[in-house]
């Protein structure tokens, strides 16, 4: 490769990794208005029936709206993981091939390392969060409900709560797994630079 086409393919992996780290930042945000929409709402339908002493069975609304924003979230968790995988394990080592400089690009392994079981423990928070609210709702609601629709609805917030649990289970299971490999990597001795390479004597 000359020097020109290596110029050219940093160039583009530089912008690749940029493009990417912008969308990572935008479904963060995202998560986090998704989050605060969520708790907004189960405030306000907790609110008026506290207040307004209105039927309980508004809350069988609480699971439809945290399954539908929870799923959401996890999606967005796993497109944010499946970027920084990206810039972790294509772009970081072509950069450091173009560059000859293998330290470049290491936000990733170094946030993960230092972050440890952090992700797991936010992510479980967040597990706790729409999982359990859609919980709490469908065990308040259940003495309350009578009717053929009621029962209907019921069971709807229920089918919908399982599918919520399954989704983020699998989401930290993800995790899980992730964090393992990261462990085994990091107990592997690293892998030679190009420039150590190229110094290392031939042997004859």
């Amino acid at each position: 490769m000359t020097e020109e086409m290596r110029e050219r393919a940093l160039t583009a992996a530089l912008a690749d990794a940029a493009a990417i780290r912008s969308t990572i930042e935008r479904k963060a945000t995202h998560n986090q208005n998704v989050i605060g929409v969520h708790l907004t709402v189960v405030a306000a339908v907790a609110g008026f029936i506290l207040a307004e002493k209105a039927d309980l069975r508004l809350l069988l609304l609480l699971p439809l709206v945290s399954a539908a924003l929870g799923l959401n979230v996890v999606s967005q968790y796993r497109d944010i993981r499946i970027a920084g995988d990206y810039i972790e394990q294509v772009l970081r080592p072509a950069i450091a091939q173009y560059t000859g400089n293998g330290t470049l690009f290491g936000w990733e392994a170094f946030y993960w390392k230092r972050k440890q079981d952090g992700h797991l423990a936010q992510a479980a928070a967040m597990g706790l969060i729409f999982p359990g609210v859609s919980a709490l709702a469908l065990a308040i609601t259940l003495p309350a409900v009578r009717t053929l629709d009621d029962r209907l609805a019921w069971v709807v917030g229920a089918g919908m709560l399982v599918l919520l649990l399954a989704s983020w289970t699998n989401r930290l299971s993800e995790m899980a797994r992730a964090r393992r490999v990261r462990l085994l990597q990091r107990r592997m001795p690293p892998a030679p630079s190009a420039g150590e390479v190229e110094a290392e004597p031939a042997t004859g």
